[in-house]
């Protein structure tokens, strides 16, 4: 026998004597170790791979897996972690196409269900993804994941009734606590309303990032970064010596407001959009934090505050108006987007997860916190089931 075959082939098995044992890191450099000395065996390639998902080390499980289907397609576990893979990497209609796989070879359980059905929610498959759901809480009763999943999955077909229950019994199980009471509070108008959890939203838009112009603005049709500046009611010819872009995401106000700002800073909670706002070079300093936490730090004041498309997902605004106010010189101006609230209610978190507002509660803080309403223009912000969704696009200044 070849020497470097029969080295290959113990590295291989310490590999598998190393995964048994959880102990990934090792077993991933003996895997690497055997593949060097007999390159393209799809069993090293495939364990490899696995052991990389494991690590988290998505893109080397990519090519591994990649190379081990194309070799030999009837590895159910290699589809299973190529599955795992995609959708890591935010590729839902590869991931979905595993999971098919997979299913077709026999993969089955609850953990493997669950992820079919979040891949066939994803790819707006719903009836299908419930009853993925089903089966996976067929398989563990108890599963908060899947009671989860399949509540929000039962939130968008309008099956209001059982997305509560769902949630309901997975916090019964120990989901989080405080998601799961701002998804409650969004199907039950009579609960007391929440603000949206911090790392909900990071991680919404962390994962948004890479897709996010080019499903908001190229897809839904997005337009409330240019309709806001559009009617800015200062001197279209004024410039701004300082402008901060609240919840700036990947810098589609920056860009417009870049050639009238002498510094141009970002804030996002998203450090994923952050680094895509960073890509542009278009602002001055960027800040991967809640927006109260940098407007509490600090003492230089800005001449302009943008906030397009930000508050639908702040909630209450009292604590952003306290913290905002001392930081804008007088004269100086606020402008931001909010959809509007149904009458009799001052705030109001719809079943989308976005908060709507009062005019009249925005008024009533804008006066306690020295801003003079300048202007409101009602106008679409972007289409909400290939219908305009109207939103107010406010401007006040600073007195």
């Amino acid at each position: 026998m070849d020497p470097s075959l029969e080295q290959a082939r113990q590295a291989f098995l310490a590999g598998i004597e190393q995964f048994e044992r959880h102990d990934f890191e090792a077993a991933a450099a003996l895997f690497e170790k055997a593949l060097q000395l007999a390159p393209g065996r799809p069993s090293v390639l495939m364990n490899l791979g696995v052991s990389c998902v494991q690590l988290g080390r998505f893109e080397r499980a990519d090519v591994c897996l990649r190379q081990a289907l194309d070799a030999d397609d009837s590895q159910t576990d290699a589809w299973k972690a190529w599955g795992v893979t995609q959708m890591a990497l935010g590729d839902w209609a590869q991931a979905l196409l595993c999971h098919d796989k997979a299913r077709a070879l026999g993969a089955d359980g609850a953990d493997f269900c669950l992820r079919w059905g979040q891949c066939l929610a994803h790819q707006g498959r719903l009836p299908q993804a419930l009853l993925a759901f089903e089966q996976a809480l067929a398989h563990d009763p108890d599963l908060a994941e899947a009671w989860s999943q399949m509540a929000h999955v039962q939130r968008d077909m309008g099956q209001t009734a059982q997305a509560i229950a769902g949630y309901q019994r997975a916090l019964q199980l120990g989901a989080d606590p405080e998601l799961h009471r701002y998804y409650l509070a969004a199907l039950s108008p009579q609960q007391p309303m929440v603000n949206a959890p911090a790392a909900y939203v990071e991680k919404l838009f962390d994962q948004y990032a890479d897709d996010f112009e080019a499903h908001l603005v190229g897809q839904l049709g997005y337009q409330g970064h240019r309709v806001l500046l559009q009617h800015l009611p200062a001197d279209p010819a004024a410039r701004f010596e300082r402008v901060w872009d609240l919840g700036c995401g990947t810098g589609l106000c920056g860009s417009l407001i870049r050639p009238r700002a002498d510094h141009l800073s970002g804030v996002d909670l998203s450090s994923a959009m952050v680094a895509k706002a960073q890509a542009l070079g278009v602002y001055d300093s960027l800040h991967a934090l809640e927006l109260v936490d940098f407007l509490k730090h600090g003492t230089e004041q800005a001449d302009l505050v943008l906030a397009a498309d930000v508050f639908i997902y702040v909630g209450r605004l009292e604590a952003v108006f306290e913290a905002l106010s001392p930081r804008v010189r007088p004269g100086g101006w606020l402008a931001f987007t909010v959809e509007e609230a149904d009458p009799g209610l001052a705030v109001q978190l719809h079943s989308t997860l976005r908060y709507a507002h009062a005019l009249t509660y925005l008024q009533d803080l804008a006066a306690q916190h020295g801003w003079q309403w300048a202007r409101v223009q009602r106008a679409p912000l972007r289409l909400d089931q290939a219908q305009p969704l109207m939103g107010a696009y406010v401007y006040l200044q600073k007195t």
